[in-house]
């Protein structure tokens, strides 16, 4: 028999009992269904958390700390010293495969004065040329570049850090009272800096002294939407380190460590290391762990979660697999149910000459065809269900438990839905093989003389 014959008389006595057929495929739609469903759950969170994690900083990047269990020799008997990231850990850093570019971090606070505005400043100084390399984009203007001393890049929501010290409902902003909205521009407008956290205020009953200013140049605004850097302004660290010291130096401050002899080494509280790629990260990690540091990546923690997340989904998977293994007994009662009902058909077929082949191809076809149709519409039911929990149930969640955003509480991938009508059909052919087996053992004579 041709093959287009076999699969012509599959479809023939597929729908010859209508009822049962429907009933065992929409065993299969539920199964498929139910699986499909239980896994985009777990597929939603993960891309959350993925989405979350990409907000708080980068995920090719490593933060460096300094080892605090590491003893620490002191200068003088009771006297601790604070570990700190040198200059030698730097280039330990960067000669390590896969690193593309590696900066310190010395981070302090300062005043600016912009017009009639002050305002509190967190300040970054970081190599200007590792700016790009980790993923820093302006809406406005432009990063640091090499060569750059006094020039300042501003994090989106900085602005929030001024206040007009004139402004009578400043202390009361928040509680009925409006902020003066500032009107101010980073980039076009003059900034002066001083490491004296007190200048600009004027308490009853004191004379404000004379504060060291120094001027700087507002040269970029950073995009919105990264967390670590929305209030944080970003310079040169060799020019933050030389207002610093020049500012400690005419004060007679000591005020932040960088006031030391010229052979002293300064040391940092931070870095920061680009990798290349984000499948690098760990390796890299590891071996900045080796030099005897302390390491930290957003990879790390999304690899701990995605560990999380598979077991999540192993476990919401198998409770989806259980439907889908009762549809899949159910297909191949069907198919026995047929063999008995077909026994003097199947006689007749060997007696006239049909192969074995070609009688097991048949019911394979068959419950392959239960298997795949079950498939194809339970996939179109999960995007169904899918929809509804993306928009009622997100809405229902927002007003009970305050979600927020684009949330998705079931995402069903292309790949996901391919894989859920293949697995289905698979199922169906799988449930209806011992049948089909059944079918070719029964004697052509005995099938013919079968009532």
């Amino acid at each position: 028999m041709k093959i287009f014959d076999v699969i012509r008389m599959a479809f023939r006595n597929l729908f010859r009992s209508k009822i049962r057929t429907v009933l065992t495929v929409l065993g299969i739609v539920i199964g498929t269904t139910a699986i499909i469903i239980m896994l985009s759950l777990g597929i939603a969170i993960n891309v959350s958390y993925k989405e979350q994690m990409s907000m708080m900083g980068d995920l090719s990047v490593i933060t460096v700390y300094p080892n605090y269990e590491q003893t620490v020799q002191p200068r003088r008997r009771d006297e601790w010293v604070e570990p700190k990231i040198y200059e030698s850990d730097i280039e330990k850093i960067r000669v390590i495969e896969n690193v593309e570019a590696v900066t310190p971090f010395y981070e302090t606070s300062v005043k600016m004065e912009i017009g009639k505005y002050l305002g509190y400043v967190s300040i970054v100084g970081l190599e200007p040329e590792a700016m790009a390399a980790l993923g820093y984009k302006v809406s406005e203007g432009r990063t640091l570049s090499p060569g750059d001393t006094n020039q300042i890049v501003f994090g989106f929501d900085m602005k929030y850090q001024f206040y007009n010290p004139k402004d009578r409902n400043r202390y009361s902003w928040g509680y009925g009272m409006e902020q003066e909205e500032m009107d101010f521009n980073f980039l076009e407008d003059k900034i002066k800096m001083t490491f004296d956290m007190s200048y600009g205020e004027r308490y009853p009953g004191s004379t404000p002294k004379r504060a060291r200013l120094y001027k700087v140049e507002g040269v970029g605004v950073l995009q919105e939407g990264d967390w670590e850097t929305a209030y944080r302004a970003f310079m040169s660290i060799d020019g933050l380190l030389e207002l610093q010291e020049d500012y400690n130096r005419r004060t007679g401050s000591e005020e932040g460590g960088t006031r030391r002899k010229k052979t002293e080494e300064i040391g940092y509280q931070q870095a920061k290391v680009k990798v290349n790629e984000i499948k690098n990260v760990i390796e890299v990690q590891e071996q900045i762990r080796a030099t005897g540091l302390n390491a930290y990546s957003m990879a790390e923690s999304l690899e701990q979660a995605n560990k999380t997340q598979a077991v999540l989904q192993g476990v919401l998977g198998g409770i989806g697999a259980i439907s889908l293994l009762v549809a899949a007994i159910g297909i191949a009662n069907t198919m026995v149910m047929s063999i008995y009902e077909r026994t003097k058909e199947i006689g007749i077929m060997k007696v006239i000459g049909s192969r074995i082949k070609d009688i097991r191809r048949m019911f394979l076809y068959e419950s392959s065809m239960i298997g795949f149709i079950g498939g194809t519409i339970g996939v179109g039911v999960s995007y169904g269900i899918s929809y509804l929990l993306n928009t009622v149930g997100v809405r229902f969640l927002s007003g009970n438990i305050g979600m927020m955003g684009e949330t998705k509480l079931s995402i069903v991938p292309v790949w996901l839905a391919v894989l859920g009508m293949a697995f289905s059909a698979a199922i169906g052919l799988i449930s209806g093989f011992f049948p089909a087996r059944k079918a070719t053992k029964i004697s052509a004579l005995s099938a013919i003389h079968t009532e």
